[in-house]
């Protein structure tokens, strides 16, 4: 067994993982490792256990050691050359006519490497913005394009629901969101709606999309023809996912009513000929007979497809 530590270098970051056999750490340990862009400060957030051997580990970096209290000063230090660093690009790149806003900067702990983050509509050339910032701060300049999501995290604040933004209390990874999320709890398929304050899809959708997949193919769907516990046919025009119920409009000569009812009292109609379906055969107390009627059923090829089509785009 190799134990393994994730470790972030960044509020909400990725997590990286190194070899962590030998070095007693712990989980907030404060530790110095090798990354792609030098040396850097992070915080040891998981430690594992893995079958294998720590050679096994694709990455070639390491942990290099336990930060030490002039590790911090030096971070602290670096944090502040990075918000100086992030003023000085955002005024070359504006000088330059760059339609584009910077809106995080990092600095490597040996001072090796500046990694600049900016949002922007179309893609730019910041060939020359990175010469003159290179030439003023001495260092190795990385300019990396984010999404509005990214920039939604880096500034804050809160969503909807009245609580800090996802993204910016405990979301490492940003998960595709697609409108086909919102159509299968069915909301309403106005993006204005369900967007968060990035402008995307908000990420709480895929929260409970699985609950809603999972009822979508237990319970029926609105549209679908039903005996009510009364023998009484109608159609579904509701589902209440949470609760289990539907709602079930009846109609007869007398007059037009809804009823609901918990989705498990209802059956699928299996009527015949003398209860007007559109197909399927007679089934038990659906026409009032206890074993059916044995009447043919009367079936309409056209309402058929209709309904074939209506369950497609459901489905």
């Amino acid at each position: 067994m190799a134990l393994l530590a994730g470790v972030s270098f960044r509020k909400l970051g990725k997590l990286h993982y190194f070899p962590a056999d030998g070095l007693g750490l712990e989980v907030g340990s404060r530790v110095v490792a090798e990354t792609e862009r030098g040396h850097e400060c992070g915080e040891v957030k998981i430690l594992r256990e893995v079958d294998g051997a720590a050679s096994d580990l694709e990455s070639p970096h390491r942990i290099v050691r336990v930060a030490t209290a002039q590790d911090l000063a030096t971070l602290e230090l670096r944090q502040r050359q990075a918000e100086d660093g992030l003023g000085l690009c955002q005024e070359r790149a504006d000088a330059l006519g760059l339609p584009m806003k910077v809106v995080e900067s990092e600095i490597s702990l040996d001072a090796q490497q500046v990694t600049f983050y900016f949002v922007a509509d179309t893609r730019v050339d910041f060939r020359q913005l990175v010469k003159e910032v290179a030439s003023q701060m001495r260092m190795r300049v990385h300019l990396h394009q984010v999404g509005s999501r990214d920039h939604a995290r880096s500034l804050g604040g809160y969503g909807p629901c009245g609580r800090p933004l996802c993204c910016t209390t405990f979301l490492r990874d940003f998960a595709p969101v697609s409108m086909k999320m919102a159509k299968d709890q069915s909301l309403f398929l106005n993006p204005s709606k369900f967007s968060g304050v990035c402008g995307k899809l908000m990420c709480c959708l895929r929260y409970e999309h699985e609950v809603y997949l999972e009822a979508k193919h237990r319970l029926p769907v609105t549209g679908t023809t039903v005996t009510t516990p009364d023998g009484e046919r109608g159609q579904i025009i509701d589902v209440n996912i949470f609760r289990e119920q539907v709602t079930v409009l009846i109609r007869n000569e007398e007059m037009t009513r809804s009823v609901v009812f918990k989705a498990s009292e209802i059956k699928t109609a299996r009527a015949c000929g003398d209860c007007g379906s559109a197909g399927g055969g007679c089934g038990s107390g659906a026409c009032g007979s206890e074993g059916g009627c044995g009447v043919p059923a009367k079936v309409e090829p056209k309402l058929v497809q209709l309904e074939q089509r209506f369950r497609q785009n459901w489905s």
